[in-house]
């Protein structure tokens, strides 16, 4: 579904597209995969929040597109950013703008975002701003100061941890796709893993691989429970982190 909404956001002629999500949750593997199968040829740009500078916000959007750009003159960067946008409007074309981590950036760079993206191209806009953060994210765009903001969203969804079946069939198809055998792990082995990360696909990785490595070192066919029970006791009590801020324990 969040798949869904993304590519809605890319072929929407306008609005403000919102995906939000706890860390760990594939935010941004969705948003990689997106970015690499650009089928439109939009032009694409991408920004991590913490970089946003409301200071010269035009020159922070040229570099996102790879356009040149000059940092403290603003009005140079202005004119360059509507000479790049109205070239694409020219050949029926638009830019989308993603911004990973976007829950850091503040209400002032938020705004002028806005701005930037309600603006017209031959009758058009030509700028589409795709948001993806935290849950933070959806409380920040719901502050009255940002009604306009909130008023453009066109569609948002929030990423959930996986459910058991989901979590059991991510784990296989991950294991078809490296051209492994999918029943690697045992039911038991499988319920494990979703119980130890609670869904969450991060935590998932960690203790598949981490558990593969085990398997690999003791000759195993096959990964059962008690190798799983191996890994997390082991990456508990003997791991260099506290297994409260250990990646594979927190959500």
């Amino acid at each position: 579904m969040a798949h869904t909404m993304l590519s809605y956001g890319m072929t929407s002629t306008h609005g403000v597209v919102v995906i939000s999500g706890e860390i760990g949750c594939g935010k941004t593997t969705l948003l990689e995969k997106l970015c690499t199968g650009n089928k439109y040829n939009f032009a694409i740009g991408r920004l991590e929040g913490q970089a946003g500078r409301s200071d010269d916000l035009h020159s922070w959007v040229l570099y996102a597109f790879g356009q040149p750009y000059k940092f403290g003159s603003q009005i140079e960067s202005l004119e360059a950013l509507k000479h790049f946008l109205q070239g694409l409007a020219n050949r029926k074309s638009k830019a989308i703008l993603f911004i990973d981590e976007a829950q850091l950036i503040d209400e002032p760079t938020l705004e002028g975002l806005r701005l930037l993206a309600d603006k017209l191209y031959n009758g058009k806009p030509a700028l589409q701003l795709v948001l993806l953060g935290q849950p933070e994210l959806g409380r920040i765009i719901n502050q009255p100061s940002l009604t306009q903001l909130r008023q453009r969203v066109v569609s948002h969804y929030h990423l959930k941890p996986l459910k058991p079946q989901e979590t059991y069939g991510y784990i296989q198809q991950r294991l078809v796709i490296c051209g492994g055998d999918k029943h690697l792990f045992s039911n038991e082995a499988l319920m494990m893993v979703h119980q130890a990360s609670k869904g969450v696909p991060r935590a998932i990785n960690i203790f598949c691989d981490t558990a593969m490595v085990y398997a690999f070192s003791e000759g195993a066919k096959k990964i059962d429970r008690k190798m799983i029970e191996t890994v997390i006791n082991d990456r508990a009590n003997h791991g260099l982190l506290d297994s409260s801020v250990d990646p594979a324990f927190t959500q």
